[in-house]
């Protein structure tokens, strides 16, 4: 019985990691990991998190997701072929070709096969087409609706809850000359779905589980879905401005989820529900930009203090229990200016450290640690550059 129950997971696992999605999901992830790397060296000389961080962040939200998903599917009896899950790859390629992490989502890629189901008919007299038509014969459009907006649900609650993490400082020029920071969000989610195909379409064991729907027997596989979340943030608190794009995300999908049902009697609000999610999600792009820009620097230098960009995993800072937004007024009781202060009153005692920092809710506290050989001028905090030349501090 063990043994069985094992064979059946390592056949699930075998399903999946065949699947060229997830060999997109991995190349793509491993590439944005190259850029942040990167765009971190180029702005504070080190990286602020290693590779591993790209995929263990996302790993374990994802896997939750794909669970809760997945008992929607198995409820709805979601039906696909290897040739539609190859149309899906296929799209998903092509969109991650735009090297936007933002474009590899079910928004786009559901968006344009939803389309491609509305607009069949139109093209079933083309030779070319005839192996996307027999793609999505397998599976109906309403089912594809309802992936679509519980695809799009997990994509908001991945936001929300997840995408917060461990975003990536950066800094840049002004159009006033002067140096800022910003964070940019950049995480992609490979959730785990299991769906159904037709027996004997793939080859299995002979205790392979076999559900017979009428004269239909289908059998379970499990294939990914790759969810791509992007968003610079200049103006707001990170952790905020993520928190409710991923709210409104969230919102969408429940909008999608009703428009979805009624696809089953309705054909054309397939079509409403592909371009309106594709326009509603660029408008949102566009006026949460043009919300950022609006506003003043978060991250800019201040006349009094110097406010945390970012701090690096595992150093002093974060056992300080220092935070992104915080500002450093005080270094071992001296009044500091610009980071070039802060690493001066620093060197003052080269044993301890004892900041005085302005928290996120303008109340003062302080924070203290030991410092070792070594350790009196890389504690671990990213600042805002100054208008001199940078000093490697970390």
């Amino acid at each position: 019985m063990v043994v069985d129950i094992l064979q059946t997971i390592g056949i699930f696992l075998a399903y999946f990691f065949a699947n060229p999605l997830l060999y997109i999901g991995i190349g793509m992830t491993l590439f944005l990991s190259y850029l942040r790397i990167k765009s971190e060296r180029k702005s504070f000389h080190t990286r602020v998190y290693g590779k591993r961080a790209d995929f263990l962040i996302p790993f374990l939200p994802a896997l939750v997701m794909g669970v809760y998903v997945s008992i929607v599917t198995i409820l709805i009896g979601l039906t696909v072929s290897i040739q539609w899950l190859l149309l899906v790859s296929a799209l998903y390629l092509i969109l991650a070709f735009s090297l936007r992490t933002r474009f590899v989502s079910p928004t786009y890629v559901f968006g344009l096969l939803l389309l491609i189901y509305v607009f069949a008919p139109f093209f079933e007299s083309f030779n070319w087409f005839h192996p996307i038509a027999d793609a999505i014969q397998s599976t109906n459009i309403t089912s594809v609706a309802i992936l679509l907006a519980l695809s799009l649900m997990a994509e908001g609650i991945l936001i929300r809850t997840n995408g917060l993490t461990h975003t990536s400082p950066r800094l840049e020029k002004s159009k006033r000359g002067k140096w800022i920071g910003y964070h940019d969000a950049n995480r992609l989610w490979i959730l785990p779905v299991i769906a159904f195909v037709p027996e004997g379409m793939i080859p299995t064991l002979p205790f392979w589980p076999i559900l017979s729907v009428g004269e239909l027997s289908l059998q379970p596989i499990v294939f990914p879905i790759l969810i791509g979340f992007q968003l610079q943030v200049r103006g707001f608190y990170p952790p905020t401005a993520v928190r409710k794009y991923g709210q409104v995300v969230l919102l969408l999908g429940l909008g999608a989820m009703v428009l979805s049902i009624g696809t089953y009697f309705f054909l054309w609000i397939a079509l409403i529900l592909a371009i309106g999610l594709i326009i509603a999600r660029e408008v949102m792009i566009f006026l949460f930009k043009k919300r950022d820009e609006d506003q003043p620097p978060y991250f800019s230098s201040r006349s009094t203090g110097c406010i945390i960009v970012g701090v690096l995993p595992g150093s002093p800072a974060e056992k300080m229990k220092l935070h992104i937004g915080e500002t450093i007024r005080k270094v071992n009781g001296e009044l500091i200016h610009n980071e070039h202060d802060f690493y001066e009153r620093l060197q003052v005692n080269s044993a301890f450290c004892k900041l005085e920092v302005v928290d996120l809710n303008g109340e003062v506290r302080f924070a203290q640690t030991a410092l070792y050989d070594g350790e009196h001028h890389q504690i671990g905090v990213l600042f805002v550059k100054q208008d001199h030349q940078w000093q490697n501090s970390i």
